[in-house]
């Protein structure tokens, strides 16, 4: 390849990331490869637990000069967040609050909004692993709190885990589409977990019994009793 009486030939060259590098397409497949092997050993994950960095912790408010808001001081969120997050991982993994952990994958991104999103799969001992609904029902709740013997809880659900305002009067929110609410919300209250009536059960080895499950459409917001 020849221009203008130059070379072309030998301008740049491949690099290849390792693993060591973070984010490198190396250092995922690392990252997958040691999950898979998790789940090969210890069978699939039992919880699926989210936190989300909150805007509005006193930790951050306490911190912002005039006029700065969250998403402004990034490094004061990410720490924020880093040290209540490794409270939750101890609660969850050490303290065993929903049980014994044999194993665990956890991974921590930034939404669109800026603000840190942890995801955490667990892997419980047998004796800890969900099997039916009341064991789920002990640690998933879809029910306000109440507002009389847990007033702190009641306020923490009701202003950051309940959908709204929307509907009729408030008819530009993203989860209206031609007026109408396009999750078929509101569904009827379930006072239990509904599940196939051949749903599945999990072995000691994390396998599973039995035919495939029909997914349960009942969204609603969780929260660890």
């Amino acid at each position: 390849m020849q221009q203008d009486g130059a070379n072309n030939t030998n301008f740049g060259r491949m690099v290849v990331l390792p693993a060591t590098f973070v984010g490198s397409p190396h250092h995922m497949n690392q990252l997958y490869q040691d999950s898979m092997a998790l789940i090969k050993k210890f069978g699939k994950p039992n919880l699926f637990v989210t936190m989300t960095c909150n805007p509005n912790w006193p930790e951050i408010l306490h911190e912002l000069r005039p006029g700065e808001e969250a998403n402004d001081r990034l490094d004061l969120t990410s720490k924020v967040f880093n040290m209540k997050f490794n409270a939750l991982l101890k609660d969850l993994l050490q303290n065993g609050v929903l049980g014994t952990t044999v194993a665990d994958i956890h991974v921590v991104e930034w939404q669109k909004r800026g603000l840190l999103h942890g995801h955490i799969l667990i892997i419980l001992c047998s004796q800890d692993k969900p099997r039916d609904r009341s064991d789920y029902d002990r640690i998933v709740c879809a029910e306000l709190p109440d507002k009389s013997t847990q007033p702190e809880l009641y306020n923490i659900v009701t202003s950051r885990m309940l959908h709204g305002p929307c509907g009729a009067l408030h008819p530009s929110c993203p989860c209206m589409v031609n007026g109408a609410y396009n999750k078929s919300y509101p569904k009827t209250f379930s006072p239990k977990l509904r599940t196939p009536p051949a749903a599945t059960q999990p072995t000691d080895d994390g396998t599973m019994t039995g035919p495939s499950p029909t997914p349960c459409k009942c969204t609603c917001w969780k929260f660890g009793k």
